[in-house]
Order: structure tokens, then C-alpha cells, then sequence
């Protein structure tokens, strides 16, 4: 059998709370091991590793939690013995630690970059609505997929790696990563994946509209169409802390922290001030503005006088801002990511540069 590891950091599949009530609970209350062990299919799926990474609920996560999570994934990921992982997970802000991850890991470079071994094994995200205390609680269930998920991937995996001579071919922006979440049975894309829905167990959705990203009213869905990917690769591998082969590939072999970014929800009547204060205490921001990335006026004036980089995306859950139709000069759009995922994209950015001609280069890369 496949050997995976799994990386518990607590959420509500590792919460505890009155029996058989599904609200009222503290997350990250149980140990994995106690989780793991309620499971008893897990024996015939995989041999199973357990370490406890922290235990908390995910709205807690920080930087410093992404990065030594992607470090040990990386250490781990060094032995032969290791087929997978799965990271048990709140599902808050799960979206987000896929996403940072699928940036991070080299899911998506080729060759001598990254060490095979590290591309060539699976990372699933997982965790439950409901906590362990639950009278139908569904994180076993959740938990039980991840691992047949992984499992699964791990054995396409290799075969492709066999198959590429030993290293994996290069995976684009619009094709799948190595990181997925796997929820109410279903697989589903780190770098597309967005929470959808507050309290149903089916919570997650791959979420990508690029069907409205237009050139200037021609009908085409590249933007930029005297950039190529290719140029855009090329100018941005001269970039110390991105990997060369590919620009979406970040190294944070040497952080222990990422620049604060702070979002920004745009609404009627929104105070102006709060665009001062919060450039005053981040080093970027992500503006959620409303329809294809709109604010007011006084929010416009506000943005024009910011000296940090600002993204700006959108409050709505489909659809995608796109540099033609920015409001502000300078400001940088965020295509079809999410407020969220353009922030998580911008921290790690703004490990390389702060130009925002270079930061909206990247979210080119992405879209």
C-alpha cells in the first residue's frame, strides 16, 4: 500500500463540542491521532503517518503556519518512503493554504529546479462543516476521500514521472496543480477551488470565469496579446525568489514570513480613511471593489495617493477585473482570483519586487 502522511492543523473536523450538536464547538480541540484511529477503512486504503502540525481553528492561520507547512511537506517529501499527504484543515480559510501551496511546492516546474521527488507527490487538503462531536459528523468520511484521493494521484503521479524520464513536464497557469482539496466527494483544483457556501456540508465549488476577459471589445481572452507567455517567462525568471523554469513557482526556502497584506471590501458609502490606514500598516493591498473591480470616487483619490502596490478584484463570486477597465493608474488587476487568493498571490509577489508593472506581469502569468 501507498504510504501518506497526514498534516493535521485542527479546523472543525478536529473540533469538539456538546454531543450531537453541530454549532456551539472549539475547533481544533482533538488530537489527529484520536481522529485517524475512529476510522478504521483508513488500514485498507493506505498506511497512514500522522503529524500534528498545530492545532487551531483556521481563521488563525498565519504566514509563519504556510511556510513551515510547505518546508516540512518539502523534508518529507526527500524520502523515498512518502507517497502523498493529506493536510486536515478548517475549511475558512482552506482555500487559501491550497492556494499558497500550489505557489509554493513547485507543483509546477520541470526539470533540475525542484527536486523530483517534491513534484512528483500529491498534496490534499481536507476537513469537515460539522465537528467530530456531531451526531452525523462528516469529516471521516472527508478524511477517508482525501486519502483515497492521494493515494490515487500518487500512483498517476509516478507514472508520469516514469514516463517524462524522471521529471514531470511544465504545468501552465490553465492546467491542473499538484495541490487539490477534496471535499464532499469531490477533487478539486487548489488554484480554483473557493468555499461557496457557509454552513452546507457540500461547501466547495471550483470556481473559474475567464469567459469574460476581453481585448478591447475583439472577443479574444488574452488581454495582452503582444504579451507572450514566453516573454512574460522570460523577464520574470531575471527575479531572485522565483523559481526559473516557471514565474508561479515562489522560494520560501529562506522565509519564515510573508509581507503583510491587507483586504479591503468595497461598499456604498465606503469611508476613504480606510484606504490611508491600512497602506499606512501593509505593504500591499487588495481592493474587493464592487461589479468589474468599482469604487467611488473618493476611494479612486484615495488609491491614487497610496505608495504600496494595490490589487484590485472583485466582491463577486464570478467573473474577473481586467487592466482595461481599472479605475486608478498604477493599480493592478486581479483577473478572475478572488479578493482572498489575490491577496495570498500579492504577499508572496512582494517577496520579489515591488514594481507594479512586474506584480501585474505575475497575475498575467496566472490567469
Amino acid at each position: 500500500m501507498k504510504n501518506i502522511v497526514i498534516l493535521a492543523t485542527g479546523g472543525t473536523i478536529a473540533g469538539a463540542g456538546e454531543q450531537g450538536k453541530d454549532i456551539g464547538y472549539k475547533s481544533g480541540s482533538i488530537k489527529a491521532q484520536a481522529l485517524i484511529d475512529a476510522i478504521p477503512e483508513l488500514k485498507n486504503v493506505a498506511n497512514i503517518c500522522v503529524e500534528q502540525v498545530c492545532n487551531i481553528n483556521s481563521d488563525d492561520v498565519t504566514s509563519e503556519i504556510w511556510i513551515a507547512l510547505a518546508h516540512r511537506i518539502e523534508e518529507l517529501s526527500k524520502c523515498a518512503k512518502v507517497d502523498g499527504f493529506v493536510i486536515m484543515h478548517g475549511t475558512d480559510t482552506m482555500e487559501e493554504t491550497a492556494f499558497f501551496l500550489s505557489l509554493t511546492l513547485g507543483a509546477n516546474v520541470a526539470g533540475e529546479n525542484v527536486a523530483c521527488a517534491t513534484i512528483a507527490k500529491p498534496v490534499v487538503l481536507t476537513g469537515s462543516m460539522r465537528p467530530a462531536t456531531a451526531t452525523e459528523p462528516d469529516g471521516p468520511a472527508n478524511l477517508l476521500f482525501a486519502v483515497q484521493s492521494a493515494v490515487r494521484l500518487s500512483s498517476s503521479l509516478a507514472t508520469c514521472h516514469a514516463r517524462e524520464g524522471g521529471h514531470l513536464p511544465f504545468v501552465d497557469s490553465t492546467e491542473s496543480s499538484a495541490v487539490y482539496v477534496a471535499f464532499a466527494g469531490k477533487l478539486m483544483d487548489a488554484r480554483t477551488v473557493q468555499k461557496i457556501h457557509a454552513n452546507d456540508l457540500d461547501a466547495f465549488a471550483e470556481v473559474h470565469d475567464s469567459s469574460v476577459i476581453l481585448s478591447q471589445g475583439e472577443g479574444s481572452s488574452d488581454c495582452h496579446p503582444e504579451r507572450s507567455s514566453s516573454d512574460l517567462s522570460s523577464r520574470l525568471n531575471c527575479h531572485p525568489g522565483l523559481v526559473p523554469g516557471s514565474p508561479l513557482a515562489f522560494d520560501i526556502s529562506s522565509l519564515h514570513t510573508l509581507p503583510r497584506v491587507t483586504v479591503l471590501y468595497f461598499n456604498a458609502d465606503a469611508d476613504a480613511e480606510l484606504v490611508r490606514f491600512a497602506a499606512e500598516r501593509s505593504a500591499g493591498l487588495v481592493i474587493a471593489g464592487a461589479g468589474a473591480g468599482e469604487f467611488s470616487q473618493a476611494w479612486a483619490d484615495a488609491l491614487a495617493k497610496v505608495n504600496v502596490p494595490v490589487v484590485v478584484s472583485t466582491r463577486i463570486n464570478r467573473g474577473c477585473v481586467v487592466p482595461e477597465q481599472l479605475l486608478v493608474k498604477g493599480t493592478i488587476a486581479a483577473y478572475d482570483l478572488p479578493p482572498a487568493k489575490a491577496a495570498v498571490l500579492l504577499r508572496l509577489a512582494l517577496t520579489v519586487t515591488n514594481d507594479p508593472v512586474v506584480i501585474q506581469d505575475i497575475y498575467h502569468m496566472y490567469r
